[in-house]
């Protein structure tokens, strides 16, 4: 499951683990209000397919690693990975795109890693942020032969796209909710309702 961190002047990280790497994705304002909404606090963990749902719509953006001593031990449970589409070359799930390149067979589509990215860049027809993609998308980009059609690529996208994340976040609003009919006491960062008592 991966970890919630929101501290004041910082930008708000969601950490996971992608195969023995762990992996900070920042969160946008819109991501860090809706896990709050949905009960989910600092330091707190969510479900892995909450993250995928803001990877998904570009909430969660800028995956990069924050490796520490100890600290992978900290995600043994994660199953972020299972959740996300997978580069065709590493097997990494971090900062995919879309990328369509040109070999002496023709035209490629794979969803690819910044590191493989890097090296086909000169072939590069086409590289595309997968947060940025549809379902709708992918029909247009075969529609117009810039994407070859059946691809793998496209195979592996579809069913992510499809997949409908509502349900998640209700499953996440009521575990929560039931959590604070506890009186688990202050939580840091905030501010008391009332002053105690002396």
């Amino acid at each position: 499951m991966p970890l919630f961190q929101s501290l004041p002047k910082q930008v708000a990280l969601a950490l996971t683990k992608d195969r023995d790497r762990v992996i900070a994705y920042a969160l946008s304002p819109t991501a860090v209000r809706r896990l709050k909404d949905a009960g989910v606090r600092h330091g707190r963990k969510f479900p892995a397919v909450i993250l995928a749902s803001l990877i998904r719509s570009g909430d969660a953006y800028s995956p990069r690693p924050a490796d520490h001593a100890g600290q992978i031990a900290l995600f043994s449970d994660d199953d972020t990975a299972d959740q996300l589409p997978r580069c065709e070359m590493t097997g990494v799930t971090a900062d995919l795109h879309l990328v369509v390149y040109g070999e002496a067979l023709g035209t490629v589509a794979k969803l690819l890693s910044s590191e493989p990215r890097f090296v086909l860049q000169k072939a590069t027809k086409l590289s595309i942020p997968v947060w940025v993609l549809s379902a709708d998308i992918l029909d247009q980009l075969e529609a117009t032969g810039t994407l070859p059609r059946e691809s793998a690529a496209g195979k592996t996208l579809r069913p992510w796209f499809r997949r409908n994340y509502d349900t998640a976040w209700a499953k996440l609003l009521a575990a929560n909710a039931r959590q604070g009919l506890l009186d688990l006491g202050h939580t840091p960062g905030e501010l008391p309702l009332a002053e105690p008592e002396p």
